[in-house]
């Protein structure tokens, strides 16, 4: 019980103390700014558990792991409200429609790469994934290491390693 209630206070904390600078500031990071966010609250109140003896190293690692764990939830479901997927922008013109649908000319028309690449390519050069040079886009060692991660689990599912 003590994990669910520490957890939620550390997660709510966090989650105000985003609301409050985003507020102030729009963070040009904005991913990165959560992470510091989150996991310097759950480090303040790690130092806190430990000097007043509230919690005991179990209890703690089980709070880190649970806060951990909403975190990284609400990290991935923030990304999709930072920046509309190429699926929800799809959805949302057919949706926009009404009941007459969307005739196939004018999807095409509407589904550019000004709407549905472009976007991405920006926000992958300012998350510092790839650069660009000489005409070419280019992975920066971040991009590799972020790549890594994709490839391995599509390995580990015995997935093919390009979409299809």
């Amino acid at each position: 019980m003590k994990t669910l209630l520490w957890g939620s206070v550390i997660f709510g904390v966090s989650f105000i103390l985003h609301l409050g600078i985003w507020k102030v500031r729009l963070p040009k990071r904005q991913t990165r700014a959560l992470l510091l966010i989150f996991f310097g609250s759950l480090a303040a109140f790690f130092v806190f558990f430990l000097v007043s003896a509230s919690l005991s190293l179990q209890g703690c690692i089980s709070v880190g792991l649970f806060v951990v764990s909403l975190t990284l939830a609400y990290i991935i479901t923030y990304s999709a409200m930072e920046v509309d997927s190429p699926s929800l922008v799809m959805v949302n013109a057919i949706a926009g429609a009404g009941t007459e649908g969307l005739p196939k000319g004018r999807f095409d028309e509407m589904m550019t790469d000004d709407v549905l690449v472009i976007p991405r390519i920006k926000d992958l050069l300012r998350d510092g994934h790839v650069y660009l040079e000489g005409g070419r886009y280019r992975l920066t060692p971040k991009g590799e290491s972020f790549i890594r991660i994709f490839i391995f689990y599509r390995k580990l599912l015995r997935a093919p390693l390009r979409g299809g």
